[in-house]
């Protein structure tokens, strides 16, 4: 069945769910922008260039998958699909994202590796429910300052990226119990962590920190777990008695 037959047969049987992954598409069929019904679009490996505006038409939409596409840039008004709130796209030529992504405020998930993206939009940090930001594997130099709105993000990759530092309000997420930091290019693990209330898991593997003040250590207290193996800090000090979630040496 090719893609506009699959279209139609969404169409009359008014589907709420719509996989056209792996087709070699390099548009969409005609007819999508009707399939007002679907809930979930799976458009994950193919050839798409072009921003897909059809599917602002899907005000329903709830979950849209993009990811292994070659798209250089989203639909400018991709906000007005109200209802989503999983959005993947990884693995696609984007180098940035629009503005308008924070619009999307029902948004539970986002994912997006291996973009090319050298920053994140402010933006963002009008996603208010976000509970998981998937952005490692990119070429993210700074995180805006808005990012500390994220109030209900639980998880956090941003492993293999270029950050340095991070923002100071990025201790107002309450709700974080994980980040990745690991291959970026901290050579001290940032003091912001230390006032995370419910954070459990750091990990900050394959940086370039040398030294672990001793007076940072009671604000990582709470961590089941801090990682910064691979890092020039090699060498337990005989005084980290107890210390035993702080992880040092080899992977």
């Amino acid at each position: 069945m090719d893609g506009y037959d699959m279209v139609l047969e969404c169409l009359n049987k008014q589907q709420e769910s719509l996989n056209m992954s792996h087709r070699g598409l390099v548009v969409l069929p005609p007819g999508v922008s009707r399939l007002v019904t679907l809930k979930k679009l799976f458009l994950n490996n193919n050839q798409l260039i072009l921003p897909p505006d059809e599917i602002l038409h899907l005000e329903k939409l709830e979950e849209l998958i993009l990811d292994g596409n070659q798209l250089t840039m989203l639909p400018s008004n991709i906000g007005s699909l109200k209802h989503l709130t999983y959005l993947g796209i990884n693995h696609n030529p984007l180098s940035v994202l629009p503005e308008a992504l924070g619009d999307l405020t029902e948004l539970r998930e986002l994912w997006a590796v291996g973009c090319g993206l050298i920053s994140l939009p402010s933006s963002i940090g009008k996603l208010s429910k976000l509970q998981k930001l998937g952005v490692h594997n990119n070429i993210i130099t700074n995180l805006p300052s808005q990012f500390g709105s994220l109030s209900n993000l639980q998880w956090l990759n941003l492993a293999d990226n270029k950050l340095q530092d991070l923002p100071e309000d990025i201790n107002h997420l309450p709700s974080l119990v994980f980040i990745n930091l690991d291959k970026n290019c901290f050579t001290d693990i940032p003091t912001v962590l230390t006032d995370m209330a419910n954070l459990q898991i750091l990990s900050l593997k394959f940086n370039s920190i040398r030294t672990l003040e001793d007076y940072l250590i009671p604000g990582f207290s709470r961590l089941t777990k801090l990682d910064i193996r691979e890092n020039p800090l090699m060498d337990r000090p005989p005084h980290w008695k107890g210390l035993d979630f702080i992880l040092l040496g080899k992977v």
